[in-house]
């Protein structure tokens, strides 16, 4: 299942789907700064961040990739969202892990869907985290310092690259 997903998450990247359009900074927005969460099952690897409209990932002219967050550059991991309307995050982390200290590696994926309301002006912080065992998405406002009233912790479908 894994593989299936690292090849989902590179076709993504190298333009077999679209990427998200993100609004003009003059244009009313929200912004998403991206952090590396706590990572605990991988070291180093990837962390990507996609934007649709529905919870099923359906491609459309509008949604896609947001981008993928740059250690080095870090004014790369901030992404203008539209406002006052549904967005469905999608993040991944991909990366390799040894065992006990051998040269044995180990891939590791992880994949989570949260959807929420962004508002127009608002700045969110999201971070993807692997910790010990499973992952997770954090979206806060960081007006409030909290998660969004409308955030949603989504089921992760056949379409988004897991499930039933």
């Amino acid at each position: 299942m894994s593989k299936a997903i690292l090849i989902l998450c590179l076709a993504l990247l190298t333009g077999c789907v679209g990427h998200y359009q993100q609004p003009a900074p003059e244009a009313p927005h929200a912004t998403l700064n991206a952090q590396w969460g706590s990572n605990i099952l991988m070291s180093g690897g990837t962390q990507v961040y996609y934007g649709f409209y529905d919870n099923h990932c359906h491609d459309t002219q509008e949604t896609g990739v947001l981008g993928a967050i740059s250690a080095s550059q870090p004014e790369k991991n901030q992404f203008l969202i539209k406002p006052d309307r549904r967005i469905y995050l999608q993040a991944a982390s991909m990366g390799i892990k040894t065992r006990n200290g051998d040269e044995i590696l180990t891939h590791r994926t992880c994949l989570n869907i949260s959807s929420f309301i962004p508002k127009n002006g608002a700045t969110y912080q999201v971070s993807h985290s692997a910790p010990k065992s499973g992952c997770s998405l954090e979206v806060i406002d960081m007006q409030t310092g909290k998660a969004p009233d409308s955030l949603v912790v989504e089921k992760i479908t056949k379409e988004c690259g897991l499930g039933d």
